[in-house]
């Protein structure tokens, strides 16, 4: 008979949860490859929110898509551990350890649970990892691939992400009209959140600048504030109003056909990253270290050296998010400006 290594598992499904946010979703990527690497004909299953089903469906690896509501109810919870019973599924790897992923991966009944050591998220897991190593923290990318040393891989350095064709999908006959206009940028016109706001006044003085070479600029965002800002904007010259329901394939064409992408740490940054597209990108309250853009190629990265940052993102103790606002125009314009010949 041939003995397990210490960490090893048998032959069986696999679930990975990541709830919440469209960039910790895509920090996923390099980790679902190298477990894929280590076990190609296991089967993984994938549980996020209904909103990421798209997104999720582009990670090479993952053979089955789970989803949860963004708010939970309790019947939601019974429904999620009949669906996993009947599936069958004894690991499941929690890349979140929020509180709903915990309560998610302990309603599992899988037999292993492997989540991240917290201060009271600890009775949802058999095995645990702590979430930073030294005293420096390290990426999330990073963090998530040491989970899977406790499913027996070994750590290694994780892989880039990989190469997509976006010839294959669809896009609106609207998007489609525009796709020859070059060299275009693309502008995300917002961040995850008020700390991360850039501010509509650089982003109208950035827009103006790049009107007057006659540079088109196609602005993307969802949020109703993202939007209105759009709708101002776009009276400026050469400026294309994209923000709005864009799919995520829709995105990806867009950005993937552009010179420079332009935008804050936020969902939209990473989603770029996945595309050759060179990036010009704004870190405030963030660490690069920890929420940096997984690729490194053609990334410029731009933000403030103050003693302040990282911060929680709940209060800003100048008021004025200035590790974001205080980001020169001019210095945004300049990176611009080395990606366009």
């Amino acid at each position: 008979m041939q003995h397990m290594a210490q960490g090893e598992i048998n032959h069986e499904d696999v679930l990975f949860i990541r709830l919440r946010l469209l960039g910790d979703i895509i920090f996923t990527i390099p980790a679902i490859q190298m477990f894929k690497k280590h076990h190609p004909q296991r089967m993984v299953h994938y549980l996020v929110e209904e909103r990421f089903r798209e997104a999720s469906a582009m990670i090479p690896g993952v053979d089955n898509i789970i989803t949860v509501p963004s708010k939970l109810t309790w019947r939601d919870i019974r429904e999620f551990r009949k669906k996993v019973k009947n599936i069958g599924i004894r690991t499941v790897v929690d890349f979140h350890s929020g509180p709903s992923s915990a309560l998610l991966t302990l309603a599992s009944g899988a037999s292993r649970r492997i989540g991240y050591r917290t201060l009271n998220r600890n009775w949802a897991y058999t095995d645990m990892a702590p979430r930073h190593i030294g005293k420096f923290p390290s990426h999330s990318v990073l963090n998530q691939a040491r989970l899977l040393e406790k499913i027996g891989i070994p750590l290694e350095a994780p892989p880039p992400f990989p190469a997509i064709d976006f010839s294959r999908f669809p896009v609106s006959e609207r998007l489609a009209a525009v796709s020859r206009i070059t060299p275009k940028v693309v502008i995300h016109l917002g961040a995850g959140n008020h700390f991360r706001d850039w501010g509509m006044e650089n982003f109208i003085t950035l827009v103006r600048r790049l009107s007057a070479r006659q540079i088109p600029v196609f602005m993307i965002g969802h949020s109703a504030n993202e939007k209105q800002r759009a709708g101002i904007l776009a009276k400026i010259p050469h400026t294309y109003d994209f923000s709005g329901s864009l799919s995520i394939h829709e995105l990806l064409h867009l950005i993937n056909g552009a010179a420079v992408y332009v935008g804050a740490d936020s969902g939209p940054l990473h989603l770029a990253s996945l595309t050759p597209t060179p990036l010009v990108a704004f870190f405030g309250p963030n660490l690069t270290q920890i929420s940096g853009p997984w690729r490194k190629e053609r990334v410029e990265i731009l933000q403030l050296d103050m003693d302040c940052r990282p911060c929680s993102q709940r209060k800003c103790k100048y008021d004025t998010i200035r590790c974001m606002r205080n980001i020169s125009v001019g210095k945004v314009y300049d990176a611009i400006s080395n990606f366009i010949k």
